[in-house]
């Protein structure tokens, strides 16, 4: 095992739920890399602050969770094209004085749809939510070029100002992205619930007709991990094809150590060893 110690950190608020420690650590074992990884509890007004203090005590990269995505994105010297359009950074890397920011979630995303199965080109999406969860993995689901993507929000008019914002980067990729309310006319092979309705409603974020415009053979994806969620709940009356976002959490990890480590860590068996730990 290689004897230099390599420290990074997950930051958030809160934070103590975090799983990503354990699964770095996972990730390092493949490779007998001698890692450490904390999780600090950290609040927006401390966080520049924070980043500064890491940097200077050697740290290689932090992951970033919420609600700190959007300030990481504020703080960072450089950008990824994919990070600068969705305006959300999760991985940070320190090289020399720079603060380089990257997003992994839209990938991670991808990354476990095709693992379970789900391939979403030429396919109708239904993107739930217009927040920072949905406008993180927006880039690489019209990267993998669906027919179109169907966007909604719980208010409204933000769903028509991220159909305004990703236009451009949609009609580049030949990608039509559309709004609805509750007027369903077309059928959906895949619906993504980028909310955290969850946490705060017994019902699902979007009427239960919608889950009756799902195809046949369609699936439906929680982004939320660690409950059984309303949304959960009603798309198994619907389909037995339906997903939490535990397997995307373990893959945008996976991006994120690729990031540091220019190695691709196996993620296949991460969920079993997770609930063994």
């Amino acid at each position: 095992m290689n004897t230099e110690i390599k420290k990074f950190a997950v930051l958030g608020h809160p934070i103590s739920h975090s799983l990503s420690p354990q699964i770095h650590s996972l990730f390092a074992k493949q490779f007998s890399i001698n890692l450490e990884y904390k999780k600090f509890d950290i609040n927006k007004d401390s966080f520049l602050e924070n980043v500064k203090r890491l940097k200077h005590e050697g740290y290689y990269g932090l992951n970033i969770t919420l609600p700190l995505k959007y300030s990481a994105f504020q703080i960072c010297e450089n950008l990824s094209e994919r990070a600068s359009l969705c305006k959300s950074v999760n991985t940070i890397t320190f090289e020399d004085k720079n603060i380089i920011g990257d997003s992994t979630d839209g990938r991670g995303l991808i990354n476990d749809l095709d693992k379970k199965g789900i391939n979403i080109k030429d396919k109708n999406i239904f993107l739930v939510g217009a927040g920072g969860a949905a406008n993180g993995v927006i880039y690489d689901l019209i990267l993998n070029n669906p027919k179109k993507i169907f966007l909604t929000n719980r208010t409204f008019a933000k769903a028509i100002e991220m159909k305004a914002y990703w236009q451009f980067f949609a009609d580049k990729h030949q990608v039509n992205l559309d709004v609805i309310d509750s007027n369903f006319k077309t059928k959906f092979d895949l619906i993504i619930n980028a909310t955290s309705a969850s946490l705060s409603s017994l019902e699902p974020p979007i009427p239960l007709t919608a889950f009756d415009f799902l195809n046949v053979n369609g699936s439906c994806y929680d982004m939320m991990y660690g409950i059984k969620t309303p949304f959960i709940n009603a798309s198994y009356k619907k389909t037995n094809s339906v997903f939490d976002g535990l397997g995307m959490l373990i893959e945008q990890a996976a991006e994120s150590f690729k990031i540091w480590h220019q190695l691709n860590p196996k993620t296949i068996d991460i969920q079993v060893d997770l609930k063994n730990l």
